[in-house]
Formats: structure tokens, C-alpha cells, sequence
């Protein structure tokens, strides 16, 4: 499923600043590769799941629960909720493609945006972490993010992918642009609740830094790595730009545009 291959993707990316990748930890000294394998494991066994409730024809509201019910299996496996944000974004999206049943881009946004609404409506927001950061900061978060029906993947994440791999030639480098764009504009909750509204301008001015870096041609690379030293050493993440990340990734894969070439329409 091109779903969990993007957060597989996102996962083996090296270097993200303050994220665990194939060097290390970054900023999150609870986890490690291993234990975020185990967590995608969790979301393939999700999503096959999710696949089976809509081929029968279940109701929106059982879905919920299927994704409820792995939020829990991620927390009780592995002891922390490791992949929380992906785990919304890809059930999310890959109901709204089913009902979307299209290849047009703006149905799909709609339908994802109908079916955050939905959600938001009938569940209501727990007391996380992302929910607290909602309220003191005036955040939008992944809310606001789902019910405008994913901006940073459609308007920000994937044109400008599309535009770095034309122009420099290869996935990586488009990779580390598309890492760039969406440090400038996911409105992380993790970010705001490690470190505040300093940490979220900080993360928006590096991924500027970042951008001007390649597009001037040069190598990123030295750049990320000392970010990394240096938001391990605030405390500084972004676990929200790491799920868009993931997310882009497996829209990429199943439109079939990683390497530019449009072709396959399915999650």
C-alpha cells in the first residue's frame, strides 16, 4: 500500500533535524528505528483494515473506531503514540479517495474536508498535547489542516516536489525542498508544545534557509545535520511536518509522480 511505503519513506529520510532517521534519534529519546518499524507495522495492519471496512460498505463512524482502536494497539505496543498524526491523516485520506471514487483533486480535497468535519463533530477533541497547543496558541494543527482539506499536501507539499525534481533531476534533492516548504507552513503542534511559538519560527526560518540553500544549488546536507545538533539540544521537533512528510510521500506513490511521470490513482 503506497500509504505505508510513504511513511516508510518519511521514516528512512536522513537527515531530518530533531526526528529519528537512519543516524539517530533526533529530539525524541523515547524511540528509535526499531521502534518506529514496529509503528508502521501497526498502520499497515490499520489501513488493510480500513480497506476491508470500506469494500463491505461500513459507515463512517465505524471507521473511527477501527483508527480509535489502533491508536490504542500503538500506545499499549510500543508505549508511546508514535505515528498518532499519520495514523488520522492516512485513514483519513484514503476514505475520502473511496468515496471520492475520481481522479479530481479538488473532489478529493472536499471529501476530505466533509469527512474531518464529521469526525470533529461526532468525536469532539480529546485533551492531547496538540488540542492544548490549539488553545494557548490559537493553533490550527491537524484540524485545521483536515477541514481546509490538506493545503500544505495539495497547495504546498507536492507542486513544489514536482517543480524541485524537474528542475535539479533528482528525488532527494526534491525530497529535502518538499521538507523545506512544509517546515514553513505545518502549523506543528508538537513544535509549539516542545517549544513554544520561539520553536515554531525558528523550525519556519530553517526550512526558508533550507530552501535558499538548494535553490542556489549547493549542498543541504551539512546544514541539516547541524540543525540536528542543534534541536537535540532544545528539545526542538516537529513531528508534524514529519507526518505531512510521510503523507506527501504516499500521495506521490500512488499518483505515481515520485519520479515525475503521472500514472496510478489508488492508495
Amino acid at each position: 500500500m503506497f500509504l505505508v511505503k510513504g511513511v516508510a519513506m518519511e521514516l528512512y529520510m536522513t537527515p531530518k533535524p530533531g526526528l529519528v532517521d537512519m543516524e539517530d534519534c533526533g529530539s525524541h529519546h523515547d524511540l528509535s528505528l526499531a521502534t518506529m518499524e514496529g509503528s508502521i507495522r501497526i498502520i499497515a495492519g490499520y489501513l488493510h483494515q480500513l480497506c476491508g471496512s470500506l469494500a463491505s460498505g461500513e459507515d463512517f463512524t465505524r471507521q473511527a473506531a477501527i483508527g480509535r482502536r489502533a491508536e490504542q494497539t500503538m500506545l499499549n505496543d510500543l508505549g508511546t503514540n508514535t505515528h498518532k498524526g499519520f495514523l488520522f491523516l492516512s485513514g483519513l485520506l484514503l476514505v475520502a479517495r473511496w468515496h471520492a471514487r475520481s481522479e479530481d483533486e479538488q473532489g478529493l480535497r472536499e471529501w476530505v474536508a466533509a469527512l474531518a468535519w464529521e469526525f470533529f463533530d461526532a468525536q469532539g477533541e480529546q485533551d492531547t498535547h496538540g488540542r492544548r497547543q490549539r488553545v494557548r496558541y490559537g493553533a490550527g494543527g491537524i484540524v485545521r489542516e483536515t477541514l481546509n482539506g490538506l493545503p500544505a499536501l495539495f497547495d504546498e507539499a507536492v507542486p513544489v516536489y514536482l517543480t524541485a525534481l524537474e528542475h535539479h533531476g533528482h528525488p532527494k534533492i526534491a525530497s529535502f525542498v518538499m521538507l523545506a516548504r512544509l517546515m514553513q507552513c505545518v502549523d506543528d503542534t508538537t513544535t509549539l508544545h516542545r517549544c513554544g511559538t520561539m520553536g515554531l519560527s525558528r523550525i519556519r526560518r530553517d526550512g526558508r534557509h533550507l530552501e535558499r540553500i538548494i535553490d542556489l544549488g549547493e549542498d543541504c546536507e551539512p546544514f541539516l545535520y547541524a540543525l540536528n545538533r542543534e534541536y537535540v539540544r532544545m528539545n526542538l521537533t516537529m513531528g508534524g511536518v514529519a507526518d505531512m512528510l510521510g503523507l506527501c510521500y504516499g500521495y506521490l506513490l500512488a499518483c505515481g509522480c515520485l519520479l515525475g511521470v503521472p500514472g496510478r490513482n489508488s492508495f
